[in-house]
């Protein structure tokens, strides 16, 4: 990030982030509600406690970008790359994340929220 402290990092991360964890989970929640658990209403509740925290965070975020003057435009797929372009305080740059990094940062949030805090891979 060329135009951004770390801060502005941290939060285009979150905010690119946290809507793929929300699509993540909106999908196992249906495989949960359709699987033959015995008792599948506790794992239904964890995975929307979950959704909640993360779209509470993601409208803290959001806000902060607004004022931080912030901008995120949807990423576009780019052979095995995802390329985003990041408007900051009137500057523009483009940011290419590999899909397997986000996969692997996908599931180290998951585990964030899942856990309570960030578990280390082995």
């Amino acid at each position: 990030m060329l135009y951004g402290d770390e801060t502005d990092r941290v939060l285009v991360d979150k905010y690119i982030m946290y809507p793929m964890l929300l699509t993540i989970f909106n999908r196992d929640l249906k495989v949960i509600a359709q699987s033959p658990f015995k008792l599948r209403q506790p794992y239904i509740t964890l995975v929307e406690n979950v959704m909640n925290a993360i779209s509470f965070e993601l409208r803290d975020v959001k806000k902060e970008m607004l004022q931080r003057k912030i901008k995120v435009a949807d990423g576009r797929l780019v052979d095995d790359m995802t390329e985003y372009q990041i408007f900051i305080r009137g500057y523009q740059e483009v940011m290419r994340f590999p899909n397997v990094h986000l996969r692997n940062k996908a599931e180290l949030l998951m585990k964030h929220f899942l856990f309570g805090t960030l578990v280390e891979r082995k």
